[in-house]
């Protein structure tokens, strides 16, 4: 993770990447560190929200409601991985398999026609990266599902009651007003349209390659500057030399987009139209709803 903090002359700070530490208690520790009346923003890289489709279909209409109900009572499987998934224990497949048309198996199963009517409405595709993953798909390097389960079993549902959801629990600039902690969904891919990161698929540099991560995130220390932000001379020093992993990278990343975001430019994306997103599909903190390829199915908002 990589955090920023506001100092006594009014600017952030931003350190190097350091260690989770134990996720179970990553909550409660920010919460220790707060100052009183004090806000932290947290931005997670895993899905933080439902597919409109899949909640509807097993019951499900709001994001807290889920969240308190996965893995407990008749949802007490719900985070195992399964070679036969249903809708309660949807996340598929094991480690073992690893050939067959498990995609469509996934969907067929759970009574879709592809995976592509589990996606939520922000991981379809936009004018700056292809669709994300199914969020209940655990095999891949694309896949999400490993980190979702992770993030809602083991560090939101212990922290409920500590935590602001972003967008669930109203818009970005009132969870900031309000002493606490307020959690967002980020994603790496959409953070390098808003620092003009250029890297993977089709620009001939790999995250993978500390001199790639090092070419693509030389200009940061030039372009992310203002009045309200600094860098460490630790944080330089990564930047300067590429990070140590590619986790290290998307950390630091995901951070300057959310400044951005917090800033005003790109603003949070949310779009206006959509009550689903507010409820329980929730949305990826940036991503502009007009940047979207593909529209909603006909009939909904």
């Amino acid at each position: 993770m990589v955090r920023a903090e506001l100092g006594s002359n009014k600017r952030y700070l931003v350190f190097s990447p350091e260690p989770v530490g134990e996720i179970s208690a990553l909550i409660a520790r920010i919460e220790r560190c707060l100052p009183k009346e004090g806000t932290a923003l947290l931005g997670f890289d895993f899905p933080i929200g439902l597919p409109r489709s899949y909640a509807e279909k097993v019951g499900l209409s709001a994001w807290r409601q889920a969240l308190r109900l996965f893995g407990s009572s008749d949802w007490n499987h719900f985070y195992e991985l399964s070679d036969r998934p249903s809708l309660r224990q949807p996340f598929f497949p094991l480690s073992k398999q690893k050939s067959g048309k498990l995609k469509t198996q996934l969907a067929e199963t759970l009574g879709y026609r592809n995976l592509d009517e589990l996606l939520r409405r922000c991981d379809k595709k936009t004018q700056s990266r292809p669709k994300a993953e199914c969020l209940f798909f655990t095999l891949g390097v694309k896949q999400v599902g490993a980190g979702t389960i992770v993030g809602w079993r083991d560090v939101l549902a212990p922290a409920m009651d500590m935590i602001r959801f972003w967008p669930f629990d109203g818009d970005l600039n009132n969870l900031l007003c309000e002493p606490g902690i307020a959690v967002a969904e980020i994603y790496p891919g959409e953070a390098y349209t808003h620092l003009d990161i250029s890297i993977g698929a089709g620009t001939g540099l790999s995250k993978r390659r500390r001199e790639d991560r090092r070419k693509a995130c030389e200009h940061l220390l030039e372009t992310v500057t203002s009045d309200c932000i600094k860098f460490s001379e630790a944080a330089k020093s990564w930047i300067q030399w590429g990070f140590e992993h590619e986790d290290d990278f998307d950390a630091m990343v995901g951070l300057l987009s959310m400044f951005q975001v917090v800033t005003g430019e790109p603003g949070s994306g949310l779009p206006a139209d959509d009550p689903a997103v507010r409820t329980i599909e929730g949305w990826i903190l940036g991503q502009q709803s007009s940047h979207l390829f593909e529209s909603l199915p006909k009939g909904e908002p």
